[in-house]
């Protein structure tokens, strides 16, 4: 930025013949080195006497009269008359038609401020303090300035008188805030203070408008005023920050609310952004993008130089705020500005609003960041002390998962500002959960943004790469020249050097040889030094040592990352590799192929061992069915037990157990299984009721004969005894005891007739 004494030559000021209305006082002594506001003066003033003569040939001394007073140095009577103080006219962009005065009323503007500039410590102040148009006049450009982005866009005379006026601006600022100028011309910083504070000259929004304003031109100025305003503590100062970051959380709601459509029960309450036009209006847009822009950068200013407000910021939310909003209004924005033929009629607003959207979401990824690094501080801060760094490392992953649900602006951030490096810049301090981080990788890396995003920066990269190798070519192949006018050819052996690139262990190896040698690199620019070099560590070093890199590589960040290639997906297994052979020309031979029917047949024939020796429907049916014999083949018994189906039912009937006795109290044996024939699954039911009728009478004849119960026989034990009422022997009870203990180790007699009934007619028991 140029001088002040420079831009002011440039603008063919009037000089000081010309400026009339201006008037100096210089009457301040201070013999005694008093604060200006402990000092009071003698003013002289000539009064009219009041016997003075009404004859006109009086002489003066005869009508007027000298009076002295003492009043404070710092009053309203040291002030000349009729003095006039401009204000400035501000730009605008959305109708440059409209800007035609705008040279003419700031070179005003710019007279009263080098007026005040012009003025002794004690009139400047007299001017401060009792002067109501100079307050009017410093506030009307601190409402509406030109933000440095934008002083491109104005033309070369307006360009010239706004940079004059935001330098004088800058003066009169900083001597406002400087209150000793010389031993003699002093104020207390309190006393000064105060007084800014109480004619509205000072306070937080024009403090964060001044750090916006200089921050990158006037650092020093900028420190100073907020080591003024900041370093004594006070509640209304705090109060103010509290209701700055409220102002903050509702602009972006009501922003949202204007861009993206209220919800219907929303509370909409009013901001310096009208409601939505029912037309497109260019205007409206860049209302609301200036808006945004201007809150956010207010906001990173606060974090940035009162890192106190951070706290309250969290508390409040605001970090979380920020994905939401930056997911849904600038998606909305570019959606509703796309391919607009009013834009296309105005391309100089076209350009500035999209350059606004785009300061505005590096803003909000930048305040976002704030957070982060403001939980790293901490954290290191709080070394020796797990349980407070735990509360900001949990704050930390608190952040980037949130972020998680927003796409766009998660992969924004992730592409400016490497998760990665945050979580090894976390490690290195404190315990951190490598699940978690883990996690919160690789869904960045998985959505589809991050993906486009690899994909464009891949292409950048290879564009960079292929002007790296043409550079290094260009270098390799360049002769010098000498001061007699010939060139020196390089010596050649008649033998062609090739450059072989080298694998990726020499690669790493590399760059792990550069970087210990410089910790503070970053691998992605050694890497790009090694690929400038030929991959030759000593050449690297030696360059950086020299500072004599190559001027592609001065502008690279020196602490750039390297970002790894993406792992290359797994190669599906395939049944076949290649074309595949084409062994029929069309479905229909396909269909009919039966090469595999040989193979299946043999198959289902070598697992048949056995086939029936007779046929079911041989006229011999009646005859064997009469006969009650089966011919069964001659197999083996091995064999019949291996493929009898009803093998598992046979051996696991228990029906049948030695030392079981009838009613008689013989002993049973298991009647001989017969052979069954086929035929006796149906049996004639006629023969069947005459069988069981038979067998029912035996049995009733043995109950009802009245004949007393047999002895025991030898070998049987006697559990019968006498008849009831005459006692029983005490072997008698010791059996009946045994039999009752035992008697469930074998099956009763109804199931072992039931099921050899069931075996009988060729059913199998259950």
């Amino acid at each position: 930025m140029e001088e002040l004494s420079e831009i002011v030559k440039n603008l063919e000021l009037e000089n000081e013949e010309d400026c009339t209305d201006y008037e100096y006082i210089n009457v301040f002594k201070n013999p005694n080195k008093l604060p200006i506001n402990q000092i009071h003066l003698e003013k002289t003033d000539i009064e009219l006497r009041r016997d003075a003569p009404w004859d006109s040939s009086s002489s003066a001394e005869t009508c007027f009269e000298r009076k002295k007073h003492t009043i404070p140095a710092l009053s309203r009577s040291w002030l000349p008359e009729s003095v006039r103080f401009h204000k400035y006219e501000p730009y605008n962009f959305t109708m440059t038609k409209e800007n035609t005065s705008f040279v003419k009323n700031n070179k005003l503007f710019l007279q009263s401020l080098h007026y005040l500039l012009s003025c002794n410590y004690h009139q400047f102040w007299c001017f401060v303090l009792f002067e109501p148009k100079v307050s009017l006049s410093l506030h009307s450009f601190l409402l509406s300035p030109v933000a440095p982005h934008l002083i491109k866009n104005l033309d070369e005379e307006q360009a010239s008188v706004y940079l004059a006026v935001f330098s004088q601006f800058r003066r009169v600022y900083q001597r406002l805030v400087t209150f000793q100028e010389t031993e003699s011309e002093f104020m207390a910083d309190s006393v000064g203070l105060k007084f800014l504070l109480d004619k509205k000259l000072l306070n937080l929004p024009i403090v964060i408008t001044l750090i916006i304003l200089y921050h990158e031109t006037n650092l020093e100025f900028v420190n100073d005023l907020v080591g003024l305003y900041f370093n004594e503590k006070s509640v209304f100062r705090d109060k103010e920050i509290e209701e700055m970051l409220d102002q903050v959380v509702l602009t972006l709601e009501m922003v949202g609310g204007h861009v993206c459509g209220f919800e219907p029960d929303a509370v909409i309450v009013p901001i310096a952004v009208e409601e939505k036009p029912p037309v497109f209006n260019p205007g409206w847009v860049y209302s609301v993008v200036d808006y945004l822009l201007n809150t956010m950068s207010a906001l990173h200013m606060l974090l940035k130089f009162y890192k106190s407000a951070m706290s309250v910021a969290l508390a409040k939310g605001i970090p979380y705020r920020l994905s939401f909003t930056y997911e849904k209004v600038f998606y909305q924005l570019y959606d509703y500005v796309n391919e607009r033929p009013e834009l296309e009629r105005n391309p100089k607003l076209a350009e500035i609003i999209f350059e606004e959207i785009a300061l505005s979401r590096s803003e909000f990824i930048d305040i976002y960041n704030t957070f982060v690094s403001y939980c790293l501080d901490k954290t290191l801060e709080f070394s020796g002390d797990p349980l407070h760094q735990e509360e900001f490392v949990e704050i930390y992953l608190k952040l980037m998962t949130s972020a998680l649900e927003d796409e766009y602006f998660i992969c924004d951030y992730h592409e400016r500002y490497d998760v990665g490096s945050h979580n090894e810049m976390f490690s290195s301090c404190t315990e951190l959960d490598q699940t978690r981080t883990d996690y919160i990788l690789s869904c960045i890396t998985c959505l589809r943004r991050h993906n486009r995003l690899w994909k464009t920066l891949k292409s950048e990269l290879g564009t960079l790469n292929k002007a790296i190798e043409k550079y290094a070519r260009s270098k390799k192949v360049r002769t010098d020249v000498q001061e007699n006018g010939y060139e020196e050819q390089p010596v050649s052996n008649g033998v062609e050097t090739l450059f072989v690139p080298p694998s990726d262990d020499d690669i790493e190896n590399s760059i792990k040889i550069v970087v210990d040698m410089f910790p503070h690199l970053g691998d992605g620019f050694v890497l790009q030094c090694l690929e400038a070099y030929n991959y030759e560590p000593s050449d690297v070093i030696t360059a950086i040592l020299e500072e004599n890199l190559p001027p592609h590589l001065v502008d690279i960040p020196f602490d750039q990352i390297r970002i790894p290639p993406e792992p290359q997906p797994e190669q599906p297994i395939l049944a076949y590799r290649g074309k595949k052979q084409q062994e029929f020309d069309d479905a229909l031979k396909l269909l009919n192929d039966k090469k595999d029917m040989k193979e299946i047949k043999t198959f289902i024939l070598d697992g048949i061992q056995y086939t029936n020796a007779y046929d079911d429907y041989d006229d011999e049916f009646d005859d064997r069915l009469d006969d009650g014999t089966v011919p069964v083949p001659d197999h083996g018994t091995e064999d019949i037990l291996k493929y009898n189906p009803n093998y598992d039912d046979v051996v696991s009937d228990t029906s049948y157990s030695e030392n079981e006795y009838d009613e008689q109290g013989q002993v049973l044996t298991a009647p001989e299984v017969k052979p069954r024939g086929k035929g006796n699954f149906c049996e004639d039911p006629a023969v069947v009721r005459e069988r069981m009728e038979a067998r029912r009478r035996v049995q009733g004849r043995g109950h009802h004969s009245g004949a007393k119960p047999k002895a025991p026989a030898q070998g049987q034990k006697d559990v019968v005894g006498k008849p009831k009422g005459q006692g029983q022997e005490k072997n008698v009870l010791q059996n009946r005891h045994k039999k009752g203990v035992h008697k469930s180790s074998r099956a009763n007699h109804n199931r072992k007739s039931g099921a050899q009934w069931k075996r009988n007619k060729g059913m199998l028991p259950s």
